[in-house]
């Protein structure tokens, strides 16, 4: 899907979530960002988690454990960059950068998507389910290849 953050803006936009969550485990701020910016996004742990060690690192969030959960929560030097932090019209636009890269979206992006998402992601079937699913999804390639060229026939 590729990016819709400016260099320092997920930073920026993990602190303002903060500000308004109060203290926060990983997959909630993750969450309340998806929320905010809407489905056209799809938020990585893989880009949340080194943003919020970034943040911890200077000095504007503070992490501790809850029950045996990692939470985060704003120093008051995060409150303050929080007050700062001008987002009320940003979310607007992120959201709609989102929907648009969502749109222009490529197929192989799609099923990486749908591939990382799946639950069955981590089976192994037998020899026999492999071979039968091997044929539904060479047969639903040859269906998302059709839906392809007709949306390219007919412009």
């Amino acid at each position: 899907m590729g990016r819709i953050f400016r260099r320092g803006e997920l930073k920026e936009a993990i602190v303002v979530v903060l500000a308004a969550l109060g203290e926060a485990h990983g997959y909630a701020i993750l969450g309340e960002l998806q929320a905010r910016i809407g489905s056209g996004w799809k938020p990585s742990p893989g880009a949340i988690y080194p943003a919020l060690l970034a943040l911890v690192e200077t000095g504007q969030v503070h992490t501790a454990e809850r029950d045996g959960v990692r939470v985060y929560s704003l120093t008051t030097a995060g409150q303050r960059a929080a007050r700062e932090a001008s987002w009320a019209g940003r979310w607007a636009t992120l959201t709609a950068l989102a929907q648009r890269r969502g749109e222009s979206e490529t197929v192989g992006a799609l099923l990486d998507r749908l591939a990382a998402d799946s639950p069955l992601r981590q089976r192994r079937p037998v020899l026999a389910q492999k071979q039968q699913i091997e044929a539904i999804l060479t047969r639903a390639l040859d269906e998302v290849a059709r839906v392809i060229e007709e949306g390219e026939a007919s412009g």
